[in-house]
């Protein structure tokens, strides 16, 4: 057995590929891109959510048999090449606005996230397994989470000092996020060649479908995987699909506000507000195998519900105020990272170590598939109305924790 102490070297290399991977300058200000320079709706934006979760979830699974089958690393190789290729059409758009080269870009985009999705945390799980590793894969992986959200607060203030520097010509944060997802790329290449076994070398259609099949077969008919597959699918698209709705809140609640009426960049105060969400969400999630000490690991799971969806009814009723937003949006964060690193052992510990890749892959493919109904729809209500939308989702979060609560007391009562 052995600590992570004795092996730092792979561990900073673990961290390093989330803190350059979320160097993504585009991104808070995605929406604002989409609404400013295309001249899109949110029931657009809406689709082309859709669309790039459509193309993940058609490659999902074939992504993580493709990982088993040809190495982790030559996936994450092609991954990356996709990612670029992506920020080079999206910087093209900005000359050129048009839907369809939009969804050209984010087709692109969902390759890139399909390619990726399961593919790092089966690495480092497999990492773990082979150097016989005694920390609580929780704890390792919360803190590799931290340093991507470190990536990400980074990125945010990076991103300030870069939109005043192109004078809010967002495509231009495309071309500057290549530069660390090149890197990025470069450094996988030296990841120990253990982490690129093949199952098969040559591709056989047969075999793959077989390979396929049996993923699915397995996560469907093994209680436990499937229980915690679809519980963390649920949770994140429900996140995912309303938190980049803080870019266009923030921005209609801080024109006109005092505090803000020297400077009417508006974006510099969503670049700051974003790094202080990351910066605590960092802390969050490295800690988060100390609270999963104190606390039933299933408690947190549940309550997690419960407690996004007041946050969420609650910036329902206070969708103008900057101060709510701000508070509400970080609280949603840690929520988020204090339950996934959790939800993502306890993924890893019920599934077989050779399906992890592929039960992983089809769990962010299933948040896909959600993500494919939810995003047009809240686009749509969000069109209409931000604070009916926060108020539903809050409504629908509460129900489902009552739900649950209500299911687990009958079981216990039949046993």
């Amino acid at each position: 057995m052995s600590s992570i102490k004795e092996h730092k070297g792979q561990m900073l290399k673990f961290g390093m590929y989330g803190f350059l991977k979320n160097l993504r300058f585009f991104e808070p200000f995605l929406i604002l891109f989409f609404l400013a320079t295309g001249d899109l709706n949110l029931f657009q934006v809406g689709l082309l959510v859709a669309i790039r979760e459509i193309i993940i979830y058609i490659v999902e699974i074939p992504s993580g048999v493709i990982a088993d089958m040809y190495g982790k690393k030559t996936q994450l190789v092609m991954c990356f090449l996709f990612y670029i290729i992506s920020f080079l059409i999206f910087f093209l758009g900005g000359f050129y606005p048009s839907f369809w080269i939009f969804v050209i870009a984010m087709s692109l985009f969902g390759f890139g996230e399909a390619f990726r999705s399961g593919t790092h945390k089966a690495m480092i799980m497999q990492f773990l397994d082979v150097e016989d590793i005694v920390e609580p894969k929780s704890e390792v992986y919360g803190k590799t989470r931290s340093m991507s959200l470190i990536g990400s607060t980074i990125m945010s203030l990076i991103s300030i000092a870069l939109i005043i520097l192109v004078k809010g010509q967002y495509h231009w944060l495309f071309l500057a996020a290549i530069i660390p997802y090149a890197i990025d790329l470069l450094m996988i290449l030296t990841y120990p060649k253990y982490m690129n076994e093949r199952k098969e070398t040559t591709f056989k259609l047969k075999q793959f479908l077989k390979e396929n099949w049996e993923s699915l077969k397995y996560v469907f008919t093994t209680k436990k995987v499937r229980g915690f597959v679809f519980d963390a699918s649920a949770f994140q698209a429900g996140f995912k699909s309303i938190k980049d709705y803080i870019q266009p809140l923030i921005l209609a609640a801080t024109i006109g506000l005092y505090v803000f009426s020297e400077n009417q960049n508006e974006e510099v105060y969503i670049g700051i507000i974003y790094a202080i969400i990351y910066i605590i969400s960092a802390v969050a999630s490295a800690n988060a195998y100390k609270l999963e000490a104190k606390i039933d690991k299933v408690k947190i799971i549940n309550y997690a519900w419960l407690f996004m969806g007041i946050v969420s009814l609650i910036l329902g009723f206070f969708v103008g105020n900057i101060y709510v937003i701000m508070v509400a949006f970080i609280l949603m964060y840690i929520l988020l990272n204090i339950r996934r690193p959790i939800m993502v052992q306890e993924i890893g510990d019920v599934t077989a170590e050779g399906r992890r890749a592929s039960a992983l892959s089809i769990q962010a493919q299933l948040t896909s598939l959600l993500l494919v109904v939810f995003a047009p729809l809240i686009g749509l209500i969000a069109d209409y109305s931000y604070d009916l939308l926060f108020k539903l989702v809050g409504i629908t979060m509460i129900s489902i924790f009552v739900i649950a609560a209500i299911t687990r007391r009958k079981l216990q009562y039949t046993n």
